[in-house]
């Protein structure tokens, strides 16, 4: 019994020890498990972070000369070309100045790097050339400059010639330079929008600024007291090529100390170096990269470091300063990314594979040809480009002739506005929100002029032809007529672009030529109407008939029969000639003019050359058809002889009817 009993008391005891040893088991066991997901994690997190991102690269010892600084490198979009500042072969480390360098496309090595000395020129000790940076199509290169004794760094810009040599620098028009310190521009791929920094209210201005605009005195590069801050400023280029007044970067961009804005290819996007230690989780004083992006709307996301663990070092961080961007999107297979660095002993040269979410975004090169649609002229108009997804994009510029081309970027909708004055406006819209297949990036515009397109030309009615010597003119008849255009386009042609709704007259003249007009009536038509119209013009020397002659006394009277028997059979030749005359040239009217001698009274002889003049009209009209509209008579009895009525062969010759052309009006 006491056996038992002791027995049982013993499993009242172990039962609830049993089930602890169980509890423990279950505590070990999950705190393996958890143990092993935390290491899987962490070996997860060095895998992505150290073995599948690129790493930063040092550019190789043909850029990256010992104890010398390249800093501020500025990349073609497709790679080849590199420009960039450095103190090479001068006697102190002040001694900045513009360099570039080739990349063969076949070994992909560099060239041996060279001054540029068409832009570095009569460098003197004490002067700075730096901070450069490549327009979109690689033909004008921004940078800053400080020449001579005192003042201050000023933005500048060269172009290159057709012979591949750098223009004599200039100073960026506009208003970019305040005579303050402004350095290390930056331009738009569109080449709109000129980025750069200014000297920050209030900020230490050590020599380094004026150097370098370097971050900091190498020596003391983590002292916040040292360091040089800039506000980061942009620029829009207005229609006369100069840039307008620079506004600072809105927010959320400015922070505590910033500088070295650059704007990436895509124009939407840019990198800039910043002391900003809030957003990262190290405590340093050094300048590090930021990139900003501005999203549909117009407004610019936050800025975030290149990468938010800056103690891996498989990445663009480096606990020295990082700054000035340059990136070359067309050199496949890699997006590069070219930044400067220090990194203890000098500023050197970096490239950096770039994560997808920094990659610019694609762009295309937009071509546009501009004609007149009437003549294929090459015009050049002024365009206005809305950015219909990113309104602070938008810009106005001036083609060139006969073409427009602009950078657009992946991602948004584009409307374009071609105007030009006596032309009627052209718009249409350019959506790069499609599938890049469906992009157009080129186009040809054909532009209408407005009103009513008019062609005159002058002929000669016998011929037919351009009277090539002619001259002509149009004008309104009311005040509601408009002419904005009148030229000569040939020889005896003539444009001009008329106000629709209302009536001109054109004249037409030409030595030799008797003068006339035509009316054009373009009450029935409208704005980019055509219309063309010919003026004939006759010398009416070349048109030469034969008097008619007439019995004496004859006709006797008015009666149509007398008229008829009183015309001779040689008079009925020649009127059959003025007849065929005005069948085959019916815009010319005839004049008939009548005559007789003096031998009779002054009435008699004025009613016999009125019927006379009736004779003739009488043959044309009745008998041949003529309508009268085209002649007109003159009687002149005895007034204009032709020869002295002193001999009966003169008598006959002053009974005559003589045929005189005339334009009809």
């Amino acid at each position: 019994m006491f056996k038992l009993l002791n027995l049982n008391n013993l499993n009242l005891i172990l039962k609830p020890m049993r089930q602890r040893v169980n509890y423990v088991s279950l505590i070990v066991l999950l705190a393996l498990f958890l143990g092993v997901k935390v290491q899987a994690q962490t070996i997860a997190d060095r895998i992505t972070k150290r073995d599948v991102q690129p790493k930063a690269e040092r550019m190789p010892n043909v850029i990256n000369t010992l104890l010398h600084d390249e800093y501020a490198p500025a990349i073609s979009p497709d790679g080849r070309t590199l420009v960039y500042q450095s103190n090479e072969g001068g006697k102190t480390w002040e001694y900045y100045r513009l360099w570039h360098s080739m990349r063969d496309t076949v070994t992909g090595f560099w060239t041996k790097p060279a001054p540029i000395d068409e832009i570095n020129g009569d460098f003197k000790q004490g002067d700075i050339y730096g901070g450069p940076a490549l327009s979109y199509d690689g033909k004008t290169l921004y940078f800053f400059a400080k020449m001579g004794d005192g003042g201050s760094e000023d933005l500048y810009h060269s172009m290159k010639g057709a012979d591949g040599k750098w223009s004599k620098p200039e100073k960026v028009p506009g208003s970019v330079n305040s005579g303050e310190y402004e350095g290390f521009p930056s331009i738009s791929p569109d080449g709109m929008f000129l980025y750069f920094m200014r000297m920050k209210d209030g900020s230490s201005s050590s020599s380094s600024t004026s150097t370098a605009g370097a971050e900091t005195s190498k020596k003391d590069s983590k002292s916040s007291a040292a360091k040089t801050c800039y506000k980061m400023m942009v620029a829009k280029r207005k229609l006369d090529g100069s840039f307008g007044e620079p506004m600072e970067l809105p927010s959320p961009i400015p922070g505590d100390c910033d500088k070295h804005v650059r704007i990436m290819p895509d124009g939407q996007s840019l990198f800039f170096s910043s002391t900003r230690t809030w957003l990262s989780p190290k405590d340093s004083k050094d300048f590090d990269l930021y990139y900003s992006m501005m999203q549909p709307g117009g407004a610019w996301t936050a800025p975030v470091m290149t990468d938010m663990s800056p103690w891996v070092r498989t990445t663009m961080y480096s606990y020295q300063p990082d700054m000035l961007v340059s990136v070359a999107p067309n050199d496949n297979p890699h997006v590069l990314a070219y930044f400067s660095s220090y990194r203890g002993a000098s500023h050197e040269l970096f490239t950096y594979p770039l994560q997808e979410r920094f990659k610019p975004k694609r762009t295309c090169w937009f071509n546009a040809t501009v004609v007149d649609s009437s003549d294929g002229k090459k015009l050049k108009p002024v365009v206005k480009v809305t950015n219909l997804t990113r309104d602070p994009l938008s810009y106005d510029k001036n083609s060139d002739e006969g073409k427009f081309k602009t950078v657009l970027t992946e991602g948004n909708k584009y409307r374009f506005l071609f105007e030009l004055e006596d032309y009627e406006p052209v718009t249409f819209v350019v959506d790069l929100t499609k599938d890049m297949s469906e992009w157009e990036c080129s186009k040809m515009v054909k532009m209408r002029k407005k009103g009513v397109q008019a062609t005159v030309s002058v002929k000669d009615g016998l011929t037919n032809e351009l009277i090539a010597e002619s001259n002509a003119d149009i004008k309104p008849d009311d005040s509601n007529g408009k002419v904005s255009e009148f030229k000569k386009t040939g020889p005896g042609q003539f444009f001009a672009l008329l106000m629709p709704g209302t009536t001109y007259t054109a004249n037409g003249t030409a030595d030799q030529y008797e003068p006339a007009s035509i009316s054009l009536d373009l009450k029935n038509k409208v704005a980019g109407d055509t219309i063309n119209r010919e003026i004939f013009l006759f010398d009416l020397s070349k048109i030469v008939f034969q008097n008619i002659n007439f019995e004496t006394a004859r006709p006797r009277t008015l009666v149509e029969k007398e008229l008829d028997v009183a015309l001779l059979p040689k008079a009925r030749a020649e009127l059959d000639k003025v007849y065929k005359f005005l069948t085959d040239y019916p815009r010319v009217s005839i004049r008939i003019e009548a005559h007789t001698d003096d031998r009779s009274s002054d009435e008699f002889n004025q009613g016999l050359s009125e019927r006379r003049a009736a004779a003739a009209k009488y043959y044309l009209t009745k008998v041949k058809g003529i309508a009268e509209s085209r002649l007109e008579v003159r009687a002149f009895g005895e007034k204009s002889p032709t020869v002295p009525n002193t001999t009966p062969a003169n008598w006959a010759l002053n009974r005559r009817v003589e045929f005189k052309p005339m334009i009809k009006r």
